[in-house]
């Protein structure tokens, strides 16, 4: 048993110094292959983005074109390696290998398929904002198989190209407008159309809120101690190029709230608090106040 062992090595590690040559020269041919795939995508890159402004297609014609160079590659390399048959049965589709690597990859074949639709039909660009399940962030590219998305907390999340053809996708900023809004509680004896005056009168005067489409402010609720008014505006957010975009414009927002409080308070328009009623069910107990009645 021992002679069969030591010749079956022997014969293994003869078969190795035989073919070593064969398997050099895959080796190089892998490694050149790999090297022109990158250096191509490279170039490819360069030379489409200044001819044309399309980051989104152009990165991902880049990729498809480097993995074709590396297919391309692996495939001299089977052949020289002695296994032309299965590089054959690969490139036709025949036979029962090229059936179960169909299977095992046809996940990455529908999400590549899947980001050749998206470069095309062009739900999103480079630097979109979306919402696509529970994640919402900024597009940051197409790869092959997925598409790179960062969050506003810093989150880079890879989501499958087919993913995104299935599911319902939300762009807020396919054409650069958003509206925001936010809602204000106001004295019941307020004269509603003055105020509305007034805030419109000062949305004017905000160099970041469009004029078209124009802002409004409506009545949203009587509520128990205000009336509520909610105050709508757009913005642009391609134009607003202090902000992080997938913040989406809260800096803005923010801004206007406590300059439409100030501005209220400074005309004199109350901005009362909720009312809270103490209700005493036991008549016989005290009613004990602390404070300066005088005041």
């Amino acid at each position: 048993m021992l002679d069969t062992l030591t010749d079956t090595f022997n014969n293994f590690f003869n078969s190795i110094l035989v073919n070593a040559p064969n398997i050099l020269t895959a080796v190089i041919i892998l490694v050149f292959t790999f090297l022109i795939g990158r250096i191509f995508s490279k170039l490819f890159l360069n030379k489409i983005k200044s001819k044309v402004k399309d980051s989104l297609l152009a990165g991902f014609l880049g990729q498809v074109g480097k993995w074709i160079i590396y297919l391309f590659g692996i495939l001299a390399a089977l052949q020289v390696l002695g296994f032309g048959y299965f590089a054959a049965s690969l490139l036709t589709g025949a036979g029962i290998s090229a059936i179960i690597i169909g299977f095992a990859f046809k996940d990455i074949a529908e999400n590549f398929l899947a980001g050749i639709l998206l470069a095309i039909n062009r739900p999103f660009n480079i630097g979109d904002i979306i919402e696509i399940d529970k994640f919402k962030g900024t597009i940051k590219n197409l790869e092959l198989r997925t598409t790179h998305v960062r969050t506003a907390d810093g989150r880079d999340i890879y989501v499958p190209n087919s993913t995104l053809i299935k599911s319902s996708l939300v762009n807020f900023t396919k054409d650069g407008l958003l509206r925001l809004d936010f809602g204000i509680g106001l004295a019941t004896e307020t004269n509603l159309e003055n105020v509305r005056n007034l805030i419109l009168e000062h949305l004017k005067t905000n160099e970041l809120i469009l004029k078209n489409p124009p802002a409004n402010v409506i009545v949203e609720n009587l509520g128990v101690s205000t009336v509520d008014i909610r105050v709508l505006f757009w913005i642009d957010v391609f134009k607003t190029k202090t902000e992080r975009p997938d913040t989406l414009g809260d800096p803005i927002r923010s801004r206007v709230i406590r300059e439409i409080k100030d501005l209220l308070l400074s005309n004199g328009y109350n901005l009362p608090a909720n009312i809270i009623e103490h209700k005493m069910y036991d008549l016989n107990s005290p009613l004990t106040i602390n404070g300066n009645l005088d005041n």
